[in-house]
């Protein structure tokens, strides 16, 4: 052997290109007919079936999907004249098929071989006794892409995601072994022990002479020989223990290392007979009390989900520089991790995730409810299937350093798990225990009693006592460790975020293939109809932005809660089915929609994250801004001798600044670093920026937050003018009028002389003819007052309206107009955390019968329904000018921000500035309120 890596391959012979081909939709064939069969077309080897030309359209029309041009789901058949040279006579040959969904069966000159079934690894048959060498031989492959289990929603199978494609994606390869050879390599690093356990099967071991040895070899990636270690064959199997060499360099997230590991079978100490080279990441996953350590150190899976979307064919790609060029994607946006959504991709992906460093978890192809009843076993061909495919899943990924977690499936179980996933776990860890394993993504509650896992991974925001509500709001002194203390094991975050902005009509243009985003149809019908077309950049922005400080927050509340090993994030791209998910900062073809910049993102989504607390983003002008500054460090920088510089600003212009010394922070945890107490400056209503900055040797960590400032509300020197039949309001707009009907006595009208400005929580007859005589009124519209109300929420509409019609907020956000009525009141003309208690849970009216009227403030809504939303709006009725807001002013008095805005908006009414330019009928009136009569 010599001191360079020198690869021996094995002779292939690809069977890619041309092959005869024919659909079988009736299974009518059998081979015998396919194989005289003189009137076959072509088809190329690798590519589906459908982007080649094959299938018919279909008549169905997804409201929430992609569809593609042509589609079929059936038999098909494969046939090919291949010349086998003499260079293989005595060899032993496999054939090996990638690619497939997912049945196949092979006949070899008339004469059946096998078949396979598995969706995650290669079809491999032996096919020595079945060839004949220096001859053409007929190969014909049946494939059949039909569902044979019911397992319609891993993501490898349903039509939202991959499909339901058909044909041979990968390739196809004859492989000529020697007679004896090394059949397989299993690699499992034990850093503990300093080795590297090593499990070698030969095959006809026992032709060989009795001096002959496994010599295995480690080179670096300079190709210099590192470790050289002979074991003599005595038998079929050998298991060595390769000790790690002094300088030895882990493989990690950060730094993926690669060695290359060489076995060849040598015989009489010169010639060597077989090679099996391998790629061999050192490295060592462990969950140790609530953490997940990477070879002994702390790690934060920054996580996102790949749901096995491919825009352009519908089925994974084989090509390795797409998944590389992926991977440099996500780790500009700080990801380091990535959960298979239901599938297992074909290896090139594997070979990237492992040179750019990705911490993988893949899941069965499962996604279903056989084991929701814990006392119900599961059907009895479908778990053997599965139990099968983990076999396989195992020993295919044994060579990846990038694959670290595996879990069941997605969704699985009830609160309580079921038995036959616990044994399932329990032989993941006999196979290899250098993974981590669990029952299933998603679902059962914690604690997880007898649930068999290393770690789990439930929803955050759906585990009791949490609900989507609590995804974020403006507290940032919460988290989730009301979760996480419910586990003694590792959590990771299931789905995490899944916030939405509006659909990008501009994206249709890159679907170049047999997809078409089909979403859009409906979508743009409605919107054209609606005459909204026009302003569609401004919601794709609008909502954008608030999707952005959505994530931010969700993201920055999971780092500030202790024990929590991860997120997986429901998803850095769009999902293209379930009614068309948008929950992406990129689109499906993993390009950036404009929102925010990696920069940005990966100021809350890296390994170290600068985070901070505050129970309010609103004061009065003049109060303390009270903040704990927190840090997340998942690095191995322990910043010793560090600074923490923070500033805050308004408007650009430096208020308050200072620096304080850091003496250390331990990675792995979330630490205190600073109690900041600011002064706020007094009378003035404004925005407020802090930004943080810790300095340390080795890098630099920033992050930045928005507060509010609002000036104290004064009495309006004509509060005694104001006349109101609200109640609750009698402590805030104090000295105003609040007993009787306005303008009647009695049954009689009465003029009222001493009125200037009116404000109910509804509208009223009174109320009604003060309008048309020409008075001035505000209707804080009260939820229930009002036809055709939308119930809002301050975040964005969760996936999609579509797949989740019933949820509480259904909009996106919203815009807010240049207005005199709000010039007073800071805001960047989009949804903030300022608005969070004047907007969640508030209703928006519909004004789509008065096109006439145009909102202040104006809601966005989901695209699917594209309804004309506003939260507030301002319009003559008679003689008089009439103020809406269904802002919640009522139910959240007493807080800066809403105060100030009833009291400024009192002084806007009250003054010649309150003028509106548009006109609604009585009719148009009533159509928008419910009318309470006198009685």
């Amino acid at each position: 052997m010599t001191n360079t890596l020198e690869v021996i391959t094995r002779q292939k012979l690809s069977l890619d290109g041309e092959w005869s081909f024919t659909l079988d939709p009736e299974k009518k064939y059998k081979v015998d007919e396919i194989i005289s069969a003189s009137s076959l077309a072509k088809i190329n080897v690798p590519g589906s079936w459908e982007e080649q030309g094959f299938g018919k359209p279909s008549k169905h029309n997804p409201i929430g999907a992609w569809k593609k041009l042509r589609e079929y789901e059936g038999t098909a058949w494969y046939v090919k004249d291949v010349f086998i040279s003499k260079e293989m006579k005595d060899q032993s040959l496999k054939l090996v098929i990638s690619g497939v969904r997912w049945m196949t069966k092979v006949w070899i000159n008339g004469r059946f071989v096998g078949e396979g079934e598995s969706l995650l690894s290669d079809h491999v048959l032996e096919v020595s006794d079945f060839t004949k060498v220096g001859e053409s031989n007929q190969f014909v492959i049946c494939v059949n892409n039909e569902m044979n289990y019911p397992l319609h929603d891993s993501h490898i199978h349903s039509y939202h995601t991959a499909t339901n494609w058909g044909g041979i994606t990968g390739g196809v390869y004859l492989e000529a072994m020697p007679e004896i050879s090394i059949h397989d390599v299993k690699m499992y690093p034990r850093l503990e022990n300093r080795y590297i356990d090593l499990e070698v099967h030969l095959k006809n071991s026992h032709l060989l002479d009795k001096d002959s040895d496994l010599s295995v070899q480690v080179f670096s990636k300079n190709q210099k020989l590192v470790c050289d270690i002979t074991s003599p064959i005595e038998d079929d199997q050998i298991h060595m223990n390769i000790p790690l060499w002094d300088d030895v360099i882990y493989w990690d997230d950060q730094n993926p290392y690669l060695y290359q590991l060489s076995a060849s079978i040598i015989r009489s100490k010169t010639e060597m007979i077989d090679q099996q080279v391998r790629t061999l990441g050192i490295r060592e996953i462990k969950a140790e009390g609530k953490q997940l350590l990477l070879n002994n150190e702390p790690k934060f899976l920054r996580g996102y989900v790949d749901c096995c979307i491919f825009p352009q064919t519908g089925y994974p790609s084989w090509n390795k520089q797409d998944y590389v060029s992926q991977f440099k994607t996500v780790k500009s946006y700080g990801f380091n991790h990535v959960r298979l959504h239901g599938w297992t991709p074909p290896k090139p992906f594997w070979e990237a995730a492992d040179e750019e460093g990705m911490l993988v978890q893949t899941e069965l192809p499962h996604w279903s409810n056989l084991y929701h009843h814990r006392e119900v076993e599961p059907e009895k061909d479908v778990h053997e299937f599965l139990t099968r495919e983990l076999y396989r899943a195992i020993e295919s990924l044994n060579e990846h350093p990038s694959f670290v977690l595996l879990a069941l499936g997605n969704e699985l179980v009830g609160p309580q798990g079921h038995e036959a996933l616990n044994k399932q776990v329990e032989l993941c860890r006999s196979l290899d225990s250098t993974r981590l394993y669990t029952d299933n993504t998603g679902f059962g509650r914690l604690p997880a009693h007898d649930r068999e896992g290393d770690f789990f991974i439930p929803s955050l925001n759906a585990h009791p006592p949490l609900t989507n509500n609590y995804a974020g709001t403006p507290n940032t002194s919460e988290d989730y460790n009301v979760v996480t203390m419910q586990s003694d094991k590792p959590i990771l975050a299931h789905e995490h975020g899944q916030f939405t902005m509006y659909v990008r009509p501009q994206e249709a243009e890159k679907y170049t293939g047999i997809l078409r985003p089909h979403w859009l149809n409906t979508t743009m019908a409605t919107l054209e109809k609606k005459g909204q077309l026009s302003r569609i950049d401004e919601y794709i922005e609008a909502s954008g932005t608030l999707q952005a400080r959505a994530y931010k927050e969700n993201i920055e509340r999971a780092r500030r809660t202790s024990g929590l090993a991860g997120i997986q994030l429901l998803d850095i791209r769009d999902f293209p089915g379930q009614g068309h998910a948008t929950t992406g900062i990129l689109d499906a073809f993993w390009d950036n929609k404009g929102t925010i910049t990696p920069e940005k993102f990966r100021a809350f989504n890296d390994e170290v994250v600068i985070l901070m607390r505050s129970m309010n983003r609103t004061h009065y002008a003049g109060e303390k801004l009270r903040v704990t500054v927190d840090v997340s460090n998942f690095s191995n920088d322990f910043f010793k001798e560090s600074e923490l510089i923070w500033e805050l600003k308004a408007n650009q212009q430096l208020l308050k600044s200072g620096i304080i010394t850091v003496s250390e922070i331990i990675p792995g945890t979330v630490s205190s670093l600073a109690i900041l107490e600011v002064e706020t400056p007094s009378n003035v209503s404004e925005s407020l920026n802090l930004s943080v900055k810790l300095v340390g040797t080795k890098r630099v960590i920033e992050n930045d937050w928005e507060f509010w400032t609002y000036k104290r509300p004064t009495l309006h020197k004509d509060a005694s003018r104001i006349w109101s039949d609200v109640p609750v309001l009698k402590n805030s707009l104090y000295g105003a009028k609040y007993q009787g009907k306005i303008g009647f006595q009695g049954f009689s009208y009465k003029e009222e002389k001493n009125i200037d400005l009116a404000i109910s929580d509804h509208l009223s007859t009174e109320l009604l003819q003060f309008l048309l005589d020409g008075g001035k009124a505000w209707i804080i519209a009260e939820e229930g007052n009002q036809f055709d109300e939308v119930k809002t929420r301050f975040l964005p509409i969760f996936w999609n309206y579509i797949w989740f019609p019933a949820q509480i907020g259904t909009t996106m956000g919203m815009i807010i107009h240049d207005h005199p009525s709000l010039k007073n009141f800071p805001h960047d003309g989009r949804s903030n955390w300022n608005w969070f208690y004047l907007v969640d849970r508030a209703t928006a009216m519909n004004l789509e019968t008065v096109p006439q009227v145009k909102p202040i403030v104006e809601v966005i809504d989901n695209h699917n329904r594209g309804k004309h939303l506003a939260y507030s709006f301002e319009t003559k009725v008679g003689e008089g000018s009439l103020y809406v807001t269904t802002f919640n002013i009522l139910n959240n008095l007493k807080r800066p921000e809403v105060e100030f805005l009833l009291h400024d908006t009192t002084h806007y009414l009250l003054s010649d500035e309150f003028n509106p330019t548009s006109n609604l009928t009585v009719g148009e009136l009533l159509g928008l309120f419910k009318l309470k009569g006198k009685w």
